[in-house]
């Protein structure tokens, strides 16, 4: 498998495995899912996504310019959600003076059917953003060799919120799906419990600017100007969630939580059964796909499907959407 090395922020490098195959969710996931290392199997392009923001570039930086910020590693299978020794307590994290234990890296993966970009910041605006990753082949979202990608969220950093932006390429499937560990700060130490999409705390914002196949990804300055309309909620009700909605939801719209990670595929993408398994030495089977429900009324999962593409003209999902969740709903790892 070879490999681009693609400069992110100052000295930051994201290794992008170049696709050896053309693959497509609707056949054969075996070569794709379940922990498989395979990126060639025998399945042919997974739909029409834009080539353009396949390999991830910086958008912004943290404000003191360092070069520690938003680090992405190679997909090494064993992930940075700790070893596989068994659980070994940290006993040296000191505590703040005012008992607090002090915030510890967040480890990040992700996978979207088919276009995301991930960023951190306040409740206002994004800081950090690496955007985006665009999957022409169901490997580059499914397999452990090419599939889901992995960020480091450094300590010092100012994340109270974690941002995960995506659209839809108007075809078949969309949807995201990752997990989120705060580190040890000791390098056998136990890491955090683990978050996962579809947990709750998580918010989707349906912005109703149509990004799609052939365009690149959304800048910061737009995803930020969408982050201060979404807050402020007075958007267009016909084209937007008109604001942050959680899985509950308005009569706009919802958060749609779907099948979990450990789902068999039933062999092409169907109502309550939309996506193969990705690579689960990368994201665990507890991790749920994530979407937006824009007409929560009608369409109740796994019923009917916010995951498949309804057709017709225009943009009838309102992506594209912007994922977040409140950063101290990652628990800290045991202190001793």
């Amino acid at each position: 498998m070879a490999y681009r090395s693609v400069p992110l922020l100052s000295s930051f490098v994201l290794l992008i495995p170049l696709a050896c195959g053309t693959q497509d969710p609707g056949a054969d996931s075996s070569a794709v899912s379940g922990g498989s290392s395979s990126s060639s199997g025998s399945v042919s392009a997974t739909s029409e996504a834009s080539t353009s923001g396949v390999t991830p570039t910086s958008q912004g930086g943290s404000s003191n310019g360092t070069t520690t910020s938003g680090t992405t590693t190679g997909l090494d299978s064993s992930g940075p959600f700790g070893t596989d020794d068994g659980p070994i307590f940290d006993l040296n994290v000191p505590d703040m003076p005012d008992g607090t234990v002090p915030l510890t890296d967040i480890g990040v993966v992700i996978t979207a059917d088919n276009a995301y970009a991930f960023g951190y910041g306040t409740e206002d605006e994004m800081s950090n953003y690496f955007g985006g990753v665009a999957a022409v082949l169901a490997s580059e979202i499914f397999s452990c060799g090419s599939g889901p990608e992995e960020y480091t969220v450094p300590a010092e950093d100012t994340a109270q919120y974690l941002y995960i932006v995506s659209y839809a390429d108007n075809a078949t499937t969309q949807g995201v799906i990752g997990q989120f560990r705060r580190l040890s700060k000791m390098p056998d130490g136990t890491p955090g419990e683990v978050v996962y999409t579809g947990d709750e705390g998580w918010e989707v914002c349906a912005t109703g600017v149509d990004y799609g196949s052939g365009d690149p990804t959304p800048p910061l300055e737009v995803v930020n100007e969408q982050i201060e309309l979404c807050n402020m909620a007075n958007t267009d009700p016909t084209t937007t969630s008109q604001g942050w909605v959680d899985e509950v939801g308005t009569s706009l719209g919802a958060l749609a939580v779907g099948e979990t990670n450990e789902t068999p595929y039933a062999g092409g993408p169907q109502v309550g059964n939309e996506f193969p398994l990705v690579c689960q030495t990368l994201i665990d089977e507890q991790a749920r796909w994530m979407w937006f429900n824009w007409d929560p009324d009608n369409i109740m999962w796994p019923a009917q499907s916010p995951f498949i593409y309804p057709g017709g003209a225009g943009n009838p999902m309102h992506d594209f959407m912007i994922f977040r969740l409140a950063a101290d709903s990652v628990p800290q790892p045991p202190a001793g």
